[in-house]
């Protein structure tokens, strides 16, 4: 055989091996959700509404345990999402939703969410005497991607208020438009409630 036709059966052989993969396409990003004192932030993923099934993450406790949240399906869970508990506005917020758990129902699970190392969050738990514990999505930020929470410019969470159903699906959100500013408890707590069947 010559030279010619070795080359001919070569690049057939080639054209017939399967194609590497396609990339995924990039994360959407939407700059038309939150901000900071009016000046824009983008939001990376496509954020969860009202209705659409909550996903089963896990976040570190402060033991750098995993803790599934897809293991509170059946139960009203209550998620408050700050960017750093050691800012004056984060404070606040995770010490409004502390003194909320008290009018929420029976049985409903509260979690304070951020990417502060979980050794911070524990420091911050013991320290300011907060009843319900802090998880952290320090460790491959798989919480912010699947939520659409990830806030481009810094690389925190977007501050926002979350309650999941019985069901497992998104009862409630809030996603605070001014990050410097804090959720409405009120409505928290009421959505709580009616999640709950109350």
């Amino acid at each position: 055989m010559d030279r010619f036709a070795v080359a001919v059966l070569f690049l057939a052989a080639c054209s017939n091996a399967p194609s590497a993969p396609a990339a995924p396409p990039p994360p959407p990003e939407r700059t038309d959700v939150i901000n900071r004192g009016g000046a824009p932030l983008t939001l990376v993923g496509k954020t969860l509404d009202v209705g659409d099934p909550f996903p089963a993450v896990a976040l570190a406790d402060g033991k750098l345990q995993p803790v599934d949240l897809g293991t509170f399906k059946g139960k009203v869970l209550v998620l408050s999402v700050v960017p750093s508990i050691d800012t004056k506005v984060c404070e606040s917020q995770t010490h409004h939703v502390n003194d909320a758990t008290d009018l929420m129902p029976k049985g409903t699970v509260t979690f304070t969410i951020s990417r502060d190392l979980p050794f911070a969050q524990t420091r911050f738990h013991d320290e300011a005497i907060i009843r319900h514990d802090l998880l952290s999505d320090y460790k491959g930020g798989t919480f912010g991607k699947e939520m659409g929470l990830e806030v481009k410019e810094s690389g925190l969470l977007a501050r926002s208020v979350w309650v999941i159903g019985t069901d497992g699906k998104v009862a409630y959100r809030e996603i605070v438009a001014d990050q410097g500013t804090e959720p409405n408890y009120d409505a928290l707590v009421a959505a709580a409630k009616k999640a709950s069947g109350g």
